[in-house]
């Protein structure tokens, strides 16, 4: 039982590391939030600024493509390492990559290569149902108090009538009292099963917060894209289950089951890095500016 109180420490202990943890990423998608929000504001006063500009159609098209191409770019690094959403990254690198597509500037290619390789990467990443999971391990957590318990010993007793016993003579006797010998020399006891012990009520409320914390703090890997916590989370609990509680019962097999199948969903265990591009065309328009990076090829 002291394993389990250690064990239910650690699992509390990484809780409030990983609310901690999502508190800041929280935090820090609003502050990208609100810098993105600030970027169509930007836009138009580039626009309004490429008015005084000689051929001023081209200019201003070109610098407003390319400025729409690094709000994509920033949209796309923000979602995916802030949040660890693959699908809204990809779809603002290809908007990314369109826009650079319209533009046909030259000096773009390097940073379209780029895209194009980060793209591909985006595309290889596993898609868990990460909701799906969510709800099943909230499922489990909610129906764990239900789940009976190993027992030490059956729950009740009841004599077995016996017939009453017929007068023995002669060599019957005999028999009967070595058989009677024999039988309080040899006790039988089952060793392929272990004993587990009746739990206190104390001791089984702990065990039961123990397995719902650590379903709490899968649920929180899996929305937070830790792979190696969710799966160590969700093998702990499978494990403690199969330990302390009746794997007899069918509500328990189920519960088994259902651990076993989240244990071998298919998770991404490293996000790739889709900041080369964004990189890029940052070096490009800080050599040239951002109205020359845009048109400079096209003299």
């Amino acid at each position: 039982m002291a394993a389990l109180k250690a064990r239910l420490d650690e699992v509390s202990t990484g809780r409030r590391l990983l609310d901690d943890d999502m508190d800041r990423l929280r935090e820090r998608v609003a502050l990208e939030t609100e810098s993105l929000g600030e970027l169509p504001e930007r836009l138009e006063q580039l626009e309004h600024s490429m008015q005084r500009f000689v051929g001023v159609g081209d200019k201003v098209r070109s610098a407003w493509l390319l400025s729409e191409t690094e709000h994509y770019m920033r949209i796309a690094n923000a979602q995916l390492g802030l949040a660890g959403d693959v699908d809204v990254a990809q779809t603002a690198l290809s908007l990314a990559d369109e826009s650079l597509r319209e533009l046909n500037e030259p000096r773009m290619t390097p940073v379209r290569r780029l895209l194009a390789d980060e793209l591909n990467a985006l595309k290889a990443v596993p898609r868990p149902d990460t909701e799906g999971i969510v709800l099943s391990l909230g499922s489990l957590a909610d129906s764990l108090h239900l789940l009976p318990l190993k027992v030490a010993v059956p729950a009740g007793f009841r004599a077995t009538p016996s017939r009453p016993a017929e007068p023995l003579t002669g060599f019957a006797r005999a028999l009967a009292a070595s058989r009677a010998a024999i039988a309080s020399l040899i006790s039988v006891r089952r060793v392929d099963d272990p004993v587990s012990p009746l739990l206190p009520e104390a001791e089984q409320n702990v065990l039961i917060r123990s397995l719902d914390l650590e379903l709490q703090l899968a649920r929180l890997a899996i929305m937070r894209g830790d792979a190696g916590m969710y799966r160590r989370s969700v093998m702990a609990a499978g494990e403690r289950l199969q330990e302390h509680f009746d794997v007899t019962s069918p509500d328990v097999q189920g519960a088994v089951e259902t651990l076993a199948t989240l244990a071998s969903a298919q998770l991404p265990e490293a996000l790739p890095d889709i900041s080369g591009s964004l990189t890029a065309l940052l070096r490009i328009t800080a050599t040239d500016g951002p109205v020359n990076a845009a048109t400079k090829g096209s003299r």
